[in-house]
């Protein structure tokens, strides 16, 4: 019996087993200011705030704006829970947005209507994220924002090693940047996030509190802090450690190797399945960074789905709308067609094996399958 190809796995680099024995051996416990100096000087961004997950960096990014109970933040109804909780934690409220139909981020019309419906004091903010690596008309929301006087963050967990226009996402105009380090996993190898904030002053404030809202903090070595030290407000424990961030500091520093490879994977993958029928493929950008590789199933995508894993192929789907979840469906009595565009694509769509250490053999397993499958699909 073969083995079962994984959706994801993690990966180890080079430098991986080397930066964590320097921080067990005391050698180097430098490992956080050199990841956050590398995403700096890869991005071009003058701040970045090492955080121990995505999702920290993203409920910090809303501390350091101030974010207050009322507030209202827009998103689009496709993300992974983390957004919307974010912005509930505050006792805010999140405005969703349904999504365009082929690279399935958030529809451009129907966010300047949900701003212009919601225009208040307590419209706070945008939150994007970037489907697949596929990146927003970034300029365009820009504009939106600055006319409705509204903060954009982006939530780039998807899209590390993006442009737009030139320039690394991170460095485009977005008010904060948020990236992750496991955005794939739910009981990842290590977490890791990275906060890019635009104005210093919102990048103080994100500092000070991620370390339980601690001026004046001095750390040695070890990380003892010193004694004397203030507190001036309240804040999280949100510092990545040394040993996360050894590990994410090879993985930054393969980035480029890694986006490659996914390049690669992807072009076996529209070769192999072109007019394949059931499937259809996506459009791919010459600049895409392809952290997920969505493809479209006419009809019965769930039966597709369980035979493929009868063949030993794991696949996955991004994302289930959150109007057909529990929480939000009750909170907000959103219908299951409140969301059409989103809905329609959740019905079709999944995710296949995507990942640097996939071998070409196991890419043509993964293609084999998929037309055995559809040969036989009704």
């Amino acid at each position: 019996m073969q083995n079962t190809i994984e959706f994801f796995k993690p990966s180890i680099q080079e430098n991986t087993k080397k930066y964590i024995d320097d921080v067990l051996n005391f050698s180097d416990n430098g490992k956080v200011e050199k990841l956050e100096n590398a995403v700096k000087k890869f991005i071009g961004c003058e701040h970045a705030l090492a955080t121990t997950s995505g999702t920290a960096a993203l409920h910090l990014a809303m501390c350091a704006l101030d974010f207050k109970r009322g507030d209202k933040v827009i998103c689009s109804i496709n993300v992974f829970p983390s957004i919307p909780q974010a912005v509930r934690h505050f006792d805010a409220e999140p405005i969703f947005v349904d999504i365009e139909g082929e690279n399935y981020n958030i529809d451009l019309v129907n966010l300047e209507a949900a701003l212009k419906k919601n225009k208040s004091k307590k419209l706070k903010a945008i939150v994007l994220n970037h489907m697949a690596g596929n990146i927003v008309d970034l300029e365009a929301v820009y504009e939106m924002a600055k006319e409705y006087n509204v903060k954009v963050i982006e939530d780039a967990s998807n899209a590390l090693g993006a442009k737009y226009k030139g320039n690394y996402i991170g460095n485009t105009g977005a008010d904060i940047t948020v990236f992750s380090f496991a955005p794939h996993l739910c009981n990842s190898t290590v977490n890791g996030g990275i906060l890019i904030c635009k104005e210093a002053s919102v990048d103080e404030r994100a500092k000070l509190l991620s370390f339980h809202g601690m001026k004046n903090r001095q750390c040695d070595t070890f990380g003892t802090v010193n004694y004397i030290y203030d507190v001036v407000d309240i804040g999280w424990k949100y510092d990545l450690s040394q040993l996360e961030a050894a590990y994410c500091l090879a993985e930054f520093e393969a980035l480029n190797k890694t986006l490659r490879r996914r390049k690669e994977i992807a072009g076996i993958y529209s070769k192999e399945l072109a007019d394949i029928k059931h499937v259809s493929l996506p459009k791919i950008e010459n600049d895409a960074v392809l952290s997920q590789y969505i493809v479209e199933i006419d009809k019965n995508r769930d039966h597709f789905v369980g035979q493929l894993k009868n063949e030993g192929i794991n696949i996955s789907v991004h994302y289930m709308p959150l109007h057909l979840t529990e929480y939000y469906k009750q909170k907000y009595t959103m219908k299951v067609f409140d969301y059409s565009v989103a809905l329609g694509c959740f019905q079709r769509v999944m995710s296949l094996p995507m990942y640097a250490s996939l071998t070409n053999e196991e890419i043509k397993r993964v293609c084999t399958a998929i037309k055995k499958v559809a040969n036989a699909h009704i």
